[in-house]
């Protein structure tokens, strides 16, 4: 006796119309964005207005960032620019998130998913995670600067530690939320630790990994700026610091706008790559509309 399977296709207009409901909901949303802009953009404009000089209009901002973006004149007479204006600052911070946050969460995935397998693991880092979990930003970044100087090297260290720890924490909570009937199903077909490891725990956890790196990603640019603060040679906070005590009001707005889009570039970076990435979930065919 032999089993006759069926595969059924979707009737065409069905999918004409899937189609059309997931552009109506892109064109929706980017329409929203952009009145969220526009907004945006009108509140800054009524505060300027009211503050004066102390907050720039965005027509100054914009006038500003395309005098000095690419080269800056005043930047070079300080001795603070090569010629590149403020991509070169703004490249540094770049860099040291990029780097920091790569390094972070390839850590804390690797640490967050092993904990899984080895509760050993787990009972060490849970209560160092806890720790320096609770331990404010402000507090740690002093000791960071202190114990590796005022270089790169520094906020990178800073930012890829702070990334490790919420990447440990998405990482073993994913797996935690892992739905437990795959595990029973896979143990009675046979599945051998090492393999359900593999093909269960592995993609089931990528989901809400993915969501956790959103988050660690926009925290990592506010990490980088408060530790250029604090201390550094180079980077947008650098420059933010120094325009502050300059009192160039223009340059600190400029900078804080473009660290803001350049955050929002990569985030959709991000989005666009997890939607691709986990498409065969819920969460990933709502990210991808």
């Amino acid at each position: 006796m032999t089993t006759e399977i069926v595969h059924r296709q979707a009737p065409p207009e069905a999918i004409a119309a899937a189609k059309r409901a997931r552009r109506r909901a892109v064109i929706g949303r980017l329409v929203l964005s952009i009145i969220g802009v526009i907004l945006a953009v009108i509140a800054w404009q009524l505060l300027a207005d009211q503050q004066g000089f102390a907050l720039p209009s965005p027509i100054d901002a914009s006038r500003d960032i395309r005098e000095n973006f690419f080269s800056s004149t005043y930047l070079e007479q300080k001795g603070l620019s090569d010629g590149g204006g403020y991509t070169v600052h703004l490249w540094a911070t770049t860099q040291n998130v990029l780097i920091g946050v790569a390094l972070g969460s390839a850590l804390g995935i690797s640490i967050g998913l092993l904990s899984l397998r080895l509760p050993l693991l787990s009972e060490i880092v849970n209560p160092l995670a806890a720790a320096f979990g609770a331990a404010p930003i402000f507090v740690a970044a002093p000791f960071f600067l202190i114990w590796f100087g005022i270089q790169p090297s520094a906020q990178i260290l800073m930012v890829g530690f702070y990334t490790a720890l919420l990447m440990y924490i998405f990482s073993r909570r994913a797996g935690e939320n892992l739905d437990a009937g795959y595990i029973e199903s896979a143990l009675t077909l046979g599945g051998k630790p090492g393999s359900i490891f593999r093909y269960i725990y592995l993609p089931g956890t990528v989901p809400e990994i993915a969501g956790g790196f959103r988050i660690a990603l926009a925290g990592a640019w506010g990490l980088e700026a408060i530790a250029e603060l604090l201390g550094s040679q180079e980077g947008a906070g650098f420059l933010i610091k120094f325009f502050a005590t300059a009192f160039v009001v223009n340059g600190m707005i400029s900078l804080v706008v473009l660290l803001g889009l350049i955050a929002i570039f990569f985030d959709r970076l991000v989005v666009f790559g997890v939607s691709r990435l986990t498409r065969w979930t819920e969460s990933g065919r709502q990210l991808a509309l």
